[in-house]
């Protein structure tokens, strides 16, 4: 093998590369330009969207009366409401199609049933004797942020469960907030005056 065969080899393998390079670049190009495109058609869809329809209260009455004889009508249907209510048929679609979606939700809303208190999945509510809360109480102007070990004290003294004691002292601490909140609110009142 003679040196220039070498070269003329060497050449080749970094005239492929560099052409690879080029295509490479070329295809990326051309990528970027795919997506420019896209974007500015989504500007330009969003550019030319219609602006939001307002229904009168007579529409309104229509469309609610033929949605509850039928909630989903036909082609011919939709034309013939479009109709009565001056409005374009893409319009008078969309809401049938906003109701239907609404009556479903509302058909998973809880029932009265899920708010009763003291349901399957809530704790009865703890009953705290006076002289329970009269220590609770003087335990709270001692520190109203005990740590765990000490709630956890507290209710053994008071036969009381742990988050019972803790939830008690987060209790206090928002009703004194609240009733700070209040006095600072009627003293600003009064200087006011």
């Amino acid at each position: 093998m003679t040196k220039s065969s070498i070269y003329m080899r060497a050449a080749e393998k970094m005239n492929a590369t560099l052409l690879e390079r080029e295509r490479e670049k070329e295809r990326e190009k051309e990528k970027e330009q795919e997506q420019h495109q896209r974007k500015s058609k989504g500007k330009r869809y969003r550019d030319m969207r219609r602006s939001r329809t307002i229904i009168q209260a007579e529409q309104l009455d229509i469309l609610y009366g033929c949605y509850f004889k039928d909630p989903n009508p036909g082609k011919h249907e939709f034309e013939q409401i479009s109709e009565w209510v001056h409005l374009p048929k893409k319009v008078v679609q969309i809401w049938f199609q906003n109701m239907r979606s609404l009556s479903r939700s509302w058909a998973n809303l809880p029932t009265e049933s899920s708010f009763l208190p003291h349901s399957s999945s809530r704790r009865p509510r703890t009953h705290l004797s006076c002289l329970q809360l009269s220590i609770l109480q003087s335990c709270y102007e001692t520190c109203a942020h005990p740590n765990a070990m000490e709630c956890e004290a507290i209710g053994t003294e008071l036969n009381l469960p742990l988050k019972v004691v803790q939830i008690w002292f987060q209790n206090t601490r928002a009703k004194e907030k609240r009733w700070r909140l209040q006095q600072e609110k009627m003293n600003s009142l009064k200087i006011l005056v």
